[in-house]
């Protein structure tokens, strides 16, 4: 048995716990790289609202189309890693809301033949609809942890 209702839930939450937490950071750090060669707290916010079109897309594909075919996506590689700095972080947070809202919709109205559709993807062993949505709510807190761990730990124990 699958928690497809519990992974929504969560899913329906993470805009909402994502502006909560960086109300308390102060603005005068979001853009901070303290580890050379990784985001700053506001690239990790505003990257989650970059590739909300890219999963909406994929999971689109899910529902229309039988085993289909993935990409990997690849920040700094197929996407520029500079461009997620310049991005207005409320436009972003906003659009995060937006897009999830979205997506949430969309899989919401999964059926059982939807859900275990099985695709293709180049960085994955397996790749479905139901491992690609636990896969969307796993990346947000990933990205919370990193925008955590950038806010506030001590510098000689922050990971190089």
């Amino acid at each position: 048995m699958r928690d497809i209702d519990l992974l929504i839930a969560n899913l329906v939450t993470s805009p909402d716990i994502l502006e909560n937490f960086l109300h308390h950071i102060p603005r005068s750090i979001m853009k901070r790289r303290r580890i050379l060669g990784k985001w700053s707290i506001h690239e990790h916010a505003c990257h989650l609202a970059v590739v909300q079109p890219m999963l909406y897309d994929r999971l689109v594909r899910f529902k229309t189309e039988e085993c289909p075919e993935f990409k990997a996506y690849i920040p700094g590689k197929n996407v520029p890693d500079s461009m997620l700095i310049e991005l207005d972080l409320d436009e972003s947070l906003q659009k995060f809301r937006e897009e999830r809202k979205k997506l949430v919709e969309l899989i919401s109205d999964f059926s059982d033949t939807d859900w275990e559709n099985e695709g293709k993807h180049p960085e994955y062993k397996m790749y479905s609809s139901y491992i690609l949505v636990r896969h969307i709510l796993m990346h947000d807190h990933l990205h919370m942890y990193r925008i955590e761990e950038q806010w506030i730990t001590n510098d000689e124990y922050l990971r190089q």
